[in-house]
């Protein structure tokens, strides 16, 4: 099944949306009232963060996730695909966080993959069965300041690069 962010299940994307709509409206209106040569400024200005955004929100709403009996496959917003086979993962598990929103994690030690997956995805509830029935699956919360990298590191006994070279 291929999980989507989309704008009912990320309603606060609406806010981006509504944003880039804003930014060229406030830069006619300087045109129209600040001057020309402000106006262009402002416009201009509008124009090259609109496009930055537009980017943004496309790659985001082009990702997905999907599970099969075999794998679990993403496609991340910067058009990586990365490939899981349930067999090869290493941990995976549902983190909350103290001050953030919970996620989904999938880590594979084999080759150092790691994908984080926020509720923003449709039918995040689904997603989140399929992983926890497949997988190693632990749900777990992060202290204030903690990263996911910091605790796999912790659980799976993973020693810096900096550490293991230095003992060789």
């Amino acid at each position: 099944m291929r999980h989507r962010i989309t704008l009912s299940s990320n309603p606060r994307m609406i806010i981006l949306v509504l944003f880039m709509i804003a930014l060229p409206a406030a830069g006619i209106l300087l045109l129209i009232f600040a001057g020309i040569f402000l106006g262009i400024i402002a416009l201009a200005g509008a124009a090259y963060l609109d496009y930055t955004m537009l980017r943004f929100f496309r790659n985001h709403l082009k990702s997905w996730v999907e599970t099969t009996d075999t794998e679990l496959k993403c496609r991340m917003p910067d058009g990586e695909l990365l490939n899981f086979s349930w067999d090869k993962v290493t941990a995976a598990g549902y983190f909350t966080q103290e001050r953030g929103r919970p996620f989904l994690f999938v880590y594979r030690e084999e080759e150092d993959k790691l994908v984080s997956i926020p509720e923003e995805y449709s039918e995040f509830e689904t997603l989140y069965s399929q992983i926890k029935e497949r997988t190693p699956f632990q749900e777990l919360s992060l202290d204030r300041g903690e990263t996911i990298q910091d605790r796999l590191k912790e659980m799976l006994n993973i020693e810096p690069p900096a550490e293991a070279e230095g003992q060789k």
